[in-house]
């Protein structure tokens, strides 16, 4: 059976003469420590107590409480025998499923533990600022029960006073839906009213962001001047070419084959059934491919822009300057082509559920005819040589 107790270590003095005050495991004859955030003079801690101190019972309750709750844990799992001290370690330290009065900062550390910070980037980056609004707004230890319906719309009128644009706003509501669904799913909080019952979301601007077909063919047979334009529109006519393909898939992906079989990357262990695009690489796109690919690996490297970072950067600075050169005066951005690219299908009469697979959208499966059609890969190339016959 495993021992726990609350202990300093002498060795681990940090620079102001201080100490951590840390829970000390010993299981299976090995020993490992969980460090708290409560930091003690060596002469204030004796006896697994806080002494000497004006706030020590306050103190002494919050470490009482941390220690009976890794206890807690402990008691509650089966066939400890069996796992290292390490192991066990991690498992108390973990939140189990159906743990209640959870933390709302708590609850975020979870869900972003299981994004890939270095394979997604950004949409850590951007949970992470859609969750440290909401923190703080709410303050540090709000519970997930604390989330209300009064309290929700009182945090959007916060964020409309923060002159915070409409689409941010929706972008940040979005994503706290997700983190609060999360520990719904995980039975963390179980709500008798839904917290956003009566959330009026102000609604976002709707941007025109898709071009012309005629605008799309001064884009492809324009010769720029400037290295980065010329870039830019091989990065906007490949996307485009691709099925409106995300610029991370297409520099994730192997071409060094004439067809494309790929998970997007934005979905990919998001969804119960993940959708596998496959479509058959057009003519149109293999100049491009071939211009920028390395034949060692199949990956494309858009000249000296070698990585996702410089990629983006690039485009985020310089691709209204490829707009301007050829006349587009509304909003224009790399999804521009993929917006187009779906614009142009569903002008052409193309049904939207093999535009969906194309673009790799999520297929409304509860639509009746999705129990009798299946949508393949026969059904992209044929559309997408459509969309493409188009721009002759």
């Amino acid at each position: 059976m495993a021992t726990l107790s609350l202990v300093i270590i002498p060795s681990k003095v940090l620079s102001d003469g201080t100490h951590k005050i840390r829970i000390r495991v010993a299981h299976n004859s090995e020993t490992r420590f969980i460090t708290t955030n409560i930091i003690v003079h060596e002469n204030e801690f004796q006896n697994g107590k806080i002494v000497r101190r004006p706030d020590k019972d306050f103190l002494n309750t919050k470490l009482q409480q941390q220690f009976n709750l890794y206890f807690k844990r402990y008691m509650e799992l089966e066939y400890t025998d069996s796992l290292t001290c390490a192991q066990l370690i991690k498992m108390i330290t973990n939140p189990q499923s159906g743990e209640r009065h959870r933390k709302f900062e708590d609850i975020v550390e979870e869900y972003l533990s299981q994004i890939d910070e270095d394979e997604r980037e950004k949409t850590h980056k951007l949970y992470r600022l859609a969750t440290n609004k909401f923190m703080l707004f709410v303050g540090p230890g709000s519970l997930m029960e604390h989330i209300t319906p009064i309290r929700i719309n009182q945090y959007i009128l916060y964020l409309v006073k923060s002159k915070l644009s409409n689409t941010t706003i929706n972008i940040y509501i979005t994503l706290l839906k997700v983190v609060i669904n999360y520990a719904i799913k995980m039975k963390y909080v179980n709500y008798d009213i839904d917290p956003f019952i009566t959330a009026k979301i102000p609604p976002s601007r709707k941007r025109e962001t898709q071009i012309t077909v005629e605008e799309l063919k001064v884009i492809r047979d324009t010769d720029f001047d400037h290295y980065n334009l010329n870039v830019i529109r091989d990065i906007f006519m490949l996307t485009y070419y691709l099925a409106g393909m995300n610029l991370v898939d297409i520099l994730a992906y192997d071409f060094r084959s004439d067809e494309i079989s790929y998970i997007r990357k934005k979905t990919r262990n998001t969804k119960d059934r993940e959708l596998t695009i496959s479509f058959t690489i057009p003519e149109e796109a293999k100049p491009i491919i071939k211009k920028y690919m390395n034949k060692n690996t199949g990956k494309i490297i858009f000249g000296k822009y070698k990585n996702y970072v410089s990629c983006y950067n690039l485009l985020a600075r310089k691709i209204k300057l490829l707009g301007k050169a050829v006349g587009i005066k509304h909003d224009f951005t790399l999804y521009s082509a993929r917006k187009s690219f779906v614009q142009h299908g569903y002008d052409l009469g193309i049904p939207l559920s093999t535009l969906e697979y194309c673009i790799g959208q999520s297929m409304k499966e509860d639509r009746p005819i999705f129990n009798y059609v299946s949508i393949m890969k026969k059904h992209a190339d044929k559309a997408i040589r459509e969309i493409l016959d188009n721009l002759k």
